[in-house]
């Protein structure tokens, strides 16, 4: 893998010049992860800060009934845990690859040093953080403020922005697909519903559109009616 070319792509790197990233790169590490693999355990040291290459990560927190709850799933271009990293504590949630990941990863104290000394790059970890936390703020707003079946079209319209591949369906539109293997357990989690609600949604969906779920994913077969029912034109 060409490290400098990866870095360059990062959102977190956009404005920080190559002269930065030349030196800085040398101190990445490739991590390549497999479906199902854990990235680290809920409650280990957070030592390294992960960037995602390629692939997707689900970070879950685990219940106290033995089960876990998804807290997000985060894709190509994105930072995850680096909070508890910049925080020098431990993990509060486990983190899985959903699919094969690369991820980049660089130990703390070098990348703190290198922020000690360019200023660019440590505005840009700032911009970061800020952007994550107002992501949070606009996520609790969503989980308050919208029904079930709006929350479900936001975070599909989410996942259709960040890892969405068009496609020709029979009938001749465009359509979108989306290789995610979440169950309903997984989205009833992300949206903040019962498992039950999850399920009566998706089956709803799968009669009607405008999602149907596939054996690899989920197929976004009518674009304008997931933006219809996000922005809160039709209710559940």
């Amino acid at each position: 893998m060409d490290k400098l070319a990866a870095l360059a792509q990062l959102p977190m790197f956009e404005r920080v010049g190559a002269e930065v990233l030349e030196p800085l790169k040398d101190y990445f590490v490739v991590k390549r992860f497999e479906r199902g693999e854990c990235l680290w355990r809920e409650g280990s040291p957070a030592h390294n800060f992960t960037f995602i290459a390629s692939g997707q990560i689900k970070v879950v927190k685990q219940r106290a009934d033995g089960g876990e709850t998804i807290l997000g799933v985060f894709d190509e271009g994105d930072s995850v845990g680096q909070i508890a990293v910049f925080r020098r504590v431990k993990y509060p949630a486990s983190a899985i690859a959903l699919d094969d990941t690369v991820c980049l990863e660089i130990f703390r104290d070098h990348f703190f040093g290198t922020l000690q000394r360019e200023s660019a790059l440590l505005e840009s970890l700032i911009s970061g953080m800020m952007l994550r936390n107002q992501q949070l703020i606009r996520r609790v707003e969503e989980l308050t403020s919208s029904s079930a079946e709006q929350r479900l079209a936001m975070l599909f319209s989410k996942f259709c922005d960040k890892s969405g591949r068009r496609i020709k369906l029979e009938d001749g539109t465009m359509g979108i697909e989306l290789d995610l293997p979440l169950s309903r357990r997984d989205i009833a989690d992300l949206i903040n519903v019962r498992v039950e609600t999850a399920i009566r949604l998706m089956s709803r969906w799968n009669k009607e559109g405008p999602v149907r779920t596939r054996s690899a994913g989920f197929l976004v077969d009518d674009c304008s009616l997931l933006e219809q029912i996000a922005s809160g034109e039709r209710d559940d």
